[in-house]
């Protein structure tokens, strides 16, 4: 049995590893033909003889390269197995398949989730900021999801948006605008109900969206718009947690005509600057979406989905105060655009129902 011993000075650190894991396996294949020894024999003989704080320190380099080369692997395989995770959720999020794979493995969720937090913990301990994903439904949307066969038929003939303040009841699938009796509500009145609950907001719902780079979170935000000269922006500030939601029911009123209980928690807050550039609105957790113009005016382009292209047409409204906006995205994607007529900021609610 040959075993090669040099390990040349020239030789990189993954090489010598090789040929000391290779020359390992060779003596553990001879104890055990030879001698009788098993690998758990070997393995504990290895350890306490050649592992310990008072051997050479050749020994103890070898070692420790050893350990790291393993941790490295170990790490990078973990990591590669999050992403795939991530990214078949993401695939199959909305579509048919998955439905049909959840039901069949129903009776694994709860003890694959269990284990999953324990191989995690780990993570979370260095990076716990990543905790603030755990709300998520889906961490990236599929931006080539498409439904074949969807019937188009709700927006094909819609030609405008209506405005249904006095009217009762209609189709969700039909775009249409009502009037609220909501107070304008300023920028500042937000920074205040901040102020008193700063705690809770930093804690549940603090990120904020902003095509200004210097703005990433609430007081960013506010510090900005508390300027004389304030910087044209876009901001989007999200909630999706019960506690900063009841608190911002203090400053706008419920739409009555939506329905009392199918109101989905995750709500948006569009706060602009009366120039800001026209941006996609995001799509909620229901189909079903609406968007409360609190303060201000938005000029809100109604395109088709790509399924519903070649049926349906774009249609526009300039939403002003006080007035909702209710359109359903399986039919439409909106637009936000300036409103050369209006120099106030723009406050926007954007939620949804079910």
């Amino acid at each position: 049995m040959n075993f090669e011993i040099n390990f040349g000075r020239n030789l990189t650190r993954n090489q010598i590893l090789q040929k000391y894991l290779y020359n390992l396996n060779q003596l553990k294949l001879l104890a055990e033909t030879n001698f009788k020894i098993n690998n758990n024999e070997f393995n504990n003989f290895i350890i306490q003889y050649y592992f310990t704080p008072n051997r050479m320190s050749h020994v103890a380099l070898i070692k420790t390269e050893l350990v790291k080369t393993i941790v490295d692997r170990k790490r990078k395989i973990f990591f590669w197995l999050f992403y795939l995770a991530i990214g078949f959720l993401c695939v199959s999020y909305k579509n048919e398949a998955s439905t049909l794979i959840l039901r069949n493995i129903q009776t694994f969720i709860y003890p694959g989730m269990k284990l999953w937090r324990r191989m995690t913990l780990p993570m979370i301990n260095n990076f716990p900021g990543l905790t603030e994903l755990y709300d998520e439904s889906c961490l990236m949307m599929n931006p080539f999801f498409q439904v074949e066969d969807l019937d188009c038929n709700p927006c094909s003939n819609i030609v405008n948006v209506l405005d249904l303040t006095n009217v009762e009841k209609t189709t969700d699938s039909v775009p249409f605008v009502f009037k609220v009796k909501q107070i304008p509500v300023t920028v500042n009145d937000f920074f205040e109900l901040y102020k008193s609950n700063k705690e809770i907001f930093q804690r549940d719902a603090y990120r904020v969206r902003s095509t200004n780079n210097e703005i990433t979170n609430l007081d960013e935000l506010f510090r900005d718009f508390n300027r004389t000269h304030q910087t044209q922006s876009h901001n989007l500030w999200r909630c999706n947690r019960m506690s900063p939601a009841r608190l911002i029911r203090q400053l706008f009123v419920r739409p009555e005509r939506l329905p009392s209980t199918g109101i989905a928690l995750e709500r948006f807050l569009s706060m602009d600057t009366h120039n800001a550039e026209s941006y996609i609105l995001p799509d909620g957790e229901c189909s079903n979406m609406y968007i409360q113009q609190i303060q201000g005016t938005r000029n809100i382009i109604l395109r088709p989905t790509i399924e519903c292209r070649n049926k349906c047409r774009s249609i526009s409204i300039r939403l002003t105060q006080s007035y909702v906006l209710s359109y359903n995205w399986w039919y439409w994607k909106p637009v936000s655009a300036p409103d050369s007529f209006s120099k106030t900021s723009s406050i926007s609610l954007i939620g949804s129902y079910c």
